[in-house]
């Protein structure tokens, strides 16, 4: 996929997760993408983990291979250099909110001089709409904490920002739909990219029941369609996720484990009846899986055709080899990073030989930029 939006201009006015992982996954396609920045910065500049004097791995797993610019809005020199490269540009990437009007122009101004020109537009709740939301009031908002945790405790956070991974997909998407249309020989478009579009595509599994009148509740490690599925601990104090899908994936755990009298016990004979009785299942399971230890569980019942996989810090984790065979870690090339590995986040290129770009430094092309245009 490498170069296929080779000589488009990306104008990327982003700050956080959601416009800047478009911008990344935009140039990982061969785009060139220009990140505007306060004289401040982006804020993810200063995020863990720090590996060099000012350099963030976060900041350099979004923002890599693209040209930094640092332009101050409140100044007429700092808004006219704004308006030049939005005239220059492709495609603007934007996730200012209410503060796009201190640009001094907008979708509207600027594709009467540039007609095919695509404005993506990212907020919390819609271009226009009041309110102000981030990643963890968006999962507090459309019940997504309420669904996880145990039952008898209190609503958790999911501990990654999946609303912002999401919203930046949903913004890529949108962008290169838009482009196809333009490559058509259509107009450009405003694209309207709410994080409560992404937030309510990503509880659209439950939320087909809420609409319906049958509301869930959190299950903890549990689901409320199939049964077995939890997580059990092993005899060396290591946990494992099992579920059963189907039929199949029943028979062949229950063979892992040496246990082929619970496919003749009527209380299992089907998914249907195991919901009814999982607390006993689960059970068995629990006290099955205290036999032997996780790894040794994890080979037999994958062998077997079912599912069953260790849970592993997230160390660990991330060192795992197959996530460098499939390209889902990069080596960042910079004089003053030493080696610095991060994931790749965008799912656009993943075959890249050797290190990639670094993000570039608060302004580093500003002048070179302004000169380009014209300032």
């Amino acid at each position: 996929m490498t170069g296929i939006l080779e000589g488009t201009r990306v104008v990327e006015f982003s700050r956080l997760i959601a416009a800047p992982l478009c911008g990344l996954t935009l140039e990982d396609m061969g785009a060139e993408v220009i990140k505007v920045e306060p004289p401040e910065g982006d804020y993810t500049r200063t995020l863990e983990p720090i590996v060099a004097p000012g350099v963030s791995a976060y900041f350099q797993m979004l923002n890599r291979g693209k040209r930094g610019v640092s332009v101050d809005l409140r100044d007429e020199g700092g808004r006219e250099l704004a308006r030049r490269l939005i005239d220059s540009a492709d495609v603007v990437v934007e996730s200012l909110g209410e503060g796009r009007t201190a640009l001094g122009t907008g979708y509207e101004e600027a594709s009467s001089r540039n007609e095919k020109l695509i404005w993506c537009s990212i907020s919390g709740y819609g271009r226009g709409q009041a309110g102000r939301a981030i990643d963890p009031t968006l999962q507090a908002s459309m019940g997504m904490m309420a669904l996880t945790g145990e039952p008898d405790r209190p609503p958790m956070r999911l501990p990654v920002p999946l609303v912002d991974f999401m919203t930046g997909m949903y913004a890529i998407s949108s962008v290169l739909g838009a482009m196809l249309r333009v490559r058509s020989g259509g107009s450009g478009a405003l694209l309207d990219c709410g994080m409560v579009d992404s937030a309510a595509v990503l509880a659209s599994s439950v939320g087909v029941h809420a609409v319906n009148g049958s509301a869930l509740r959190r299950m903890g490690t549990q689901n409320p369609w199939y049964v077995p599925a939890a997580n059990f601990e092993a005899s060396d104090g290591q946990w494992v996720q099992v579920m059963a899908v189907t039929e199949h994936h029943w028979r062949a755990l229950c063979g892992a484990l040496d246990h082929p009298e619970w496919l003749e016990d009527p209380r299992f004979a089907g998914n249907e009846q195991r919901v009814r009785n999982r607390d006993a299942i689960h059970e068995l399971l629990a006290e099955a899986i205290r036999g032997d230890t996780a790894e040794r569980w994890e080979a037999a019942v994958t062998a077997a055709g079912g599912f069953c996989q260790r849970i592993r810090e997230i160390e660990e984790a991330w060192s795992d080899p197959l996530l460098a065979e499939r390209g889902l870690v990069t080596e960042i090339d910079g004089e003053d990073l030493g080696a610095l590995s991060v994931p790749v986040a965008s799912l656009a290129d993943r075959g890249a030989d050797g290190p990639r770009q670094r993000a570039p430094r608060l302004g580093e092309h500003t002048g070179e930029l302004a000169a380009e245009l014209g300032l």
